[in-house]
């Protein structure tokens, strides 16, 4: 409030001396004043999301009715203080981060009770609290600490050099500020940890989800060579066959050895054999569709599912497949070697009849008629056609 010009003399209260010096409807006025700026300042604090938007609010209500005074807003910072302006002078620079050993705001952050001087020369605690000149001291200081999660963890500080400027009604209208202020810094924490726990909380379930992809696909994946292994194969055999049941479409299998494979290991050792495993899924992801399914079966043998694939489409693939490996050389660490593949092949036309372990074995006896008839070639099986009777629908189509 802007009413303390005149000198109080000793002994008597300041409420005794407005009620001698300012009428009381001015008095009423000026206090109805102030009491709605702090309604307002409480609203706008209530709505904060950072302590800067705090001393924001903080600052517009102390300029406005303290622009004549130094207010300082504390913020403790683990062994330090810092302190904002809020009216006033600004904070000089070796002020505004203090150790909090130090500083009249420093005694109160560490006691947690409130400084109230009215005269810091009429004051018989001015040799107790200040080592310093009391010369150059404020004659008027008023500090109050504000909690939060049951520490201190700042306090508002205001100086004036008119004696009695922050009297008892500042000290109340003080007291109710530091209030709010407690509250809404208590809102905004608990904000701000629910938001760092749900980030938190959000990167969690992303790792996890990451985690549980890659067990996923470890679990579905064969080690050697990047491709699906069995178990992932039995599984989409049966959603090929859920497909071609319910859409009637016709869908093809390979099985694929390589031949002679045995040899490899026994001249150049099983690292070279993992070498061809490695390189055998690479050049089959190159010559087969992007929508082809390609898994390791177990040992030298891989399956292919073709899609949408009759007959005659999954022959002139398997051709294609067998002549680019017959063309390819294979890489070692001591030498390049060429190898041959056979395939067995079966088309999945009769759709009541689909089962996934008999497509492969159906797929299965047609690779060991290619082995047994001399390798480095391709079969056909059909359950209702011979061999033969197949070979010739194809070299018509």
């Amino acid at each position: 409030m802007a009413i303390a010009a005149t000198p109080i003399t000793q002994g008597k209260n300041l409420l005794d001396l407005l009620r001698q010096t300012v009428p009381p409807q001015e008095r009423a006025i000026e206090l109805y004043r102030r009491l709605l700026a702090i309604n307002n300042l409480s609203g706008l604090m209530g709505s904060a999301k950072s302590v800067d938007q705090l001393h924001d609010f903080l600052g517009e209500y102390f300029q406005e009715c303290f622009h004549d005074e130094q207010t300082r807003l504390c913020i403790v910072e683990g062994s330090h203080y810092r302190r904002l302006c809020l009216s006033g002078a600004p904070v000089p620079k070796l002020e505004n981060y203090v150790p909090i050993t130090h500083g009249m705001a420093g005694s109160v952050l560490k006691s947690g009770t409130r400084l109230w001087i009215p005269d810091t020369k009429a004051s018989d605690k001015k040799g107790k609290l200040f080592r310093a000149n009391t010369e150059s001291l404020p004659r008027s200081i008023l500090i109050i600490p504000f909690w939060a999660r049951g520490k201190v963890i700042g306090c508002l500080e205001m100086t004036s050099n008119r004696p009695d400027r922050l009297d008892e009604i500042e000290y109340h209208l003080g007291t109710i500020v530091a209030t709010h202020l407690s509250a809404s810094l208590d809102n905004i924490l608990t904000r701000q940890e629910l938001a760092s726990a749900n980030a938190r909380l959000k990167d969690h379930d992303q790792r996890l989800s990451q985690l549980n992809e890659k067990l996923k696909q470890l679990a579905h994946t064969d080690e050697s060579t990047g491709l699906y292994n069995k178990r992932r194969l039995l599984e989409q055999l049966d959603m090929e066959i859920a497909r071609a049941r319910r859409y009637g479409e016709v869908f093809s299998c390979f099985m694929i050895d390589i031949d002679d494979f045995k040899s490899i290991n026994d001249r150049y050792g099983h690292q070279a054999g993992d070498d061809v495993l490695k390189q055998t899924g690479k050049l089959l992801c190159q010559s087969l569709r992007k929508s082809d399914f390609i898994a390791r079966y177990g040992g030298e043998e891989f399956t292919v599912l073709l899609p949408r694939t009759n007959g005659a489409g999954a022959y002139r693939a398997a051709e294609n497949l067998r002549s680019n490996f017959m063309s390819h050389a294979f890489t070692l660490p001591s030498a390049k070697v060429r190898i041959t593949i056979s395939i067995g092949i079966t088309s999945c036309t009769i759709f009541d009849r689909l089962d996934a372990r008999r497509i492969i074995r159906r797929a299965d006896d047609a690779l060991y008629r290619a082995k047994r008839s001399g390798k480095n070639r391709v079969c056909f099986n059909d359950e209702n056609e011979s061999s033969e009777e197949k070979v010739r629908i194809l070299s018509n189509a």
